[in-house]
């Protein structure tokens, strides 16, 4: 019986050692730790963590010997911490969780993450926990918000449609911009692949293309502005330009896209192309009244310069230019007595020093015009040569434009193939033996060779009966 009493109270001793190192324990890592904690009992703190206390301000003598929870509560939010603690008091709940605003001692608001339990505390029910200072995590929440929500004004102030896609070439996003320019509503596209606002013969292009993208990791679009066709909730098409940007996240790359609608655009592009070549016309018929042959010859030159110009698979805008620049290349004879250009036997040096001026006129006729094409070069240099044999400045190679190189071979081939006052027409075929004979020489190889394939192979001939 002894020995079990002495057993007992060995027992008892270690048991009692070790509670006290586990309180020595625990209230050393409470007190270190940054998360504040709390003991309440009977509406009163009795205990107050160095953190919780640094939070509201104070220390903790000064929460536990003159303030009760509420105190320090915002008064917004006491009657809901008054709920919470009822609720454990009276056995509702066992734990709970919630986010309170607090006020520090200088009056300054903290917000504070709550875990609270029910204990019992030397015989009493009294409740504890641990309070998380999420204050600044709150702030951040509430800056990228108001961020977030000017950026959505933004995107919503665009008149361009500006569109979201995932990984999946799935719409994620769709400003107010999109509703207008592609008459769908948000909700409607939401998740849908991106192949809804394309025509359906670029679709299945579109989605091979994306696909390879991804897998070699080549975005050859992003950062560059690209023409493409779309499609409205009408079926209509329109064309659009589009810049793509691109940022990667954890499930992969996702795109932002730009589309603005140019129509409007292109249809006074198209006006603006058309009155050009109006005026071009009219200054052609105001040569041709003066000089039938120069009018004729210059249209017939521009019609070959755009065919060898297309044989080159030279851009479409630039054909436009080297088009127009033919019809207005001899514009300069206006200042070549007329008698001179319809005289019916060669040109003695005086006459042909007056014609050989009519490139420089014309230069200085063209160049006062803002053409976005050299259109006053090729009028300067049509008659400039590979070798430097040419007039007016003997220059030679590739510092000869091209479109005047183009300009060059097609006026040499139509004066052939046109009759004019001192001789009759020579024909096609001496006229191509001319500009193979000089190819390399006095004229560009690759003109030569396009001009020589449009007669010879696709059949090329000049239009006739046509008013300018």
């Amino acid at each position: 019986m002894l020995r079990d009493n002495l057993k007992h109270m060995r027992t008892t001793k270690h048991k009692a050692k070790i509670l006290q190192e586990f309180g020595e324990f625990f209230q050393t890592t409470v007190e270190a730790s940054p998360i504040g904690a709390y003991l309440v009992q009977e509406d009163r703190f009795v205990y107050v963590n160095k953190a919780l206390a640094e939070m509201l301000g104070y220390n903790p003598r000064e929460l536990i010997e003159h303030f009760s929870p509420l105190d320090v509560i915002h008064p917004g939010d006491r009657a809901l911490v008054e709920e919470k603690m009822r609720e454990r008091l009276e056995g509702k709940v066992e734990a709970t969780r919630y986010v309170v605003r607090g006020i520090r001692k200088d009056g300054e608001i903290v917000c504070g993450e709550v875990f609270g339990r029910l204990i019992a505390f030397r015989g009493k029910p009294a409740l504890c926990g641990t309070v998380v200072d999420i204050t600044e995590k709150l702030k951040l929440i509430e800056s990228l918000r108001e961020r977030e929500n000017l950026w959505r004004a933004i995107l919503d102030a665009a008149p361009d449609a500006i569109i979201t896609v995932n990984p999946n070439a799935e719409i994620i996003g769709w400003s107010k911009g999109a509703e207008k320019v592609f008459g769908y509503k948000a909700e409607e596209v939401q998740g849908k692949r991106l192949e809804i606002i394309m025509p359906p013969p670029l679709r299945e292009k579109f989605a091979a293309e994306f696909h390879l993208a991804l897998k070699t990791k080549q975005y050859k679009h992003v950062g560059h502005l690209k023409e493409v066709p779309c499609m409205r909730k009408s079926g209509d098409e329109f064309p659009a330009e589009i810049s793509l940007s691109m940022w990667e996240t954890k499930e992969g790359p996702h795109f932002v896209g730009i589309v603005r609608d140019i129509t409007e655009r292109k249809e006074a592009l198209w006006r603006w192309q058309n009155l050009l070549q109006e005026l071009v016309r009219a200054l052609s018929t105001a040569l041709q009244v003066r000089d039938p042959y120069t009018g004729r010859h210059q249209l017939r030159v521009a019609e070959l310069c755009k065919a060898i110009a297309e044989e080159m698979g030279l851009p479409r805008d630039r054909i436009e230019g080297i088009y127009i620049g033919a019809l207005l290349h001899d514009i300069g004879k206006l200042a070549v007595p007329a008698e001179i250009l319809s005289k019916p036997a060669k040109l003695n040096p005086t006459e042909r020093s007056l014609v050989e001026r009519h490139t420089t006129v014309g230069y200085e006729i063209l160049r006062k015009v803002h053409f976005p094409w050299p259109v006053a070069e090729m009028a300067l240099q049509h008659h400039e040569r590979l070798d430097g044999s040419g007039y007016p400045k003997g220059i030679r190679g590739d510092r000869i434009i091209l479109e005047a190189r183009i300009l060059a071979v097609a006026d040499v081939v139509e004066a052939m193939c046109s009759h004019r006052p001192y001789r009759i027409a020579k024909g096609v075929d001496a006229a191509l033996e001319e500009i193979e004979r000089g190819k390399g020489t006095l004229y560009d190889p690759q003109v030569v060779d396009a001009c020589s394939r449009l007669f010879r192979e696709k059949g090329f001939r000049f239009q006739t009966g046509y008013d300018l």
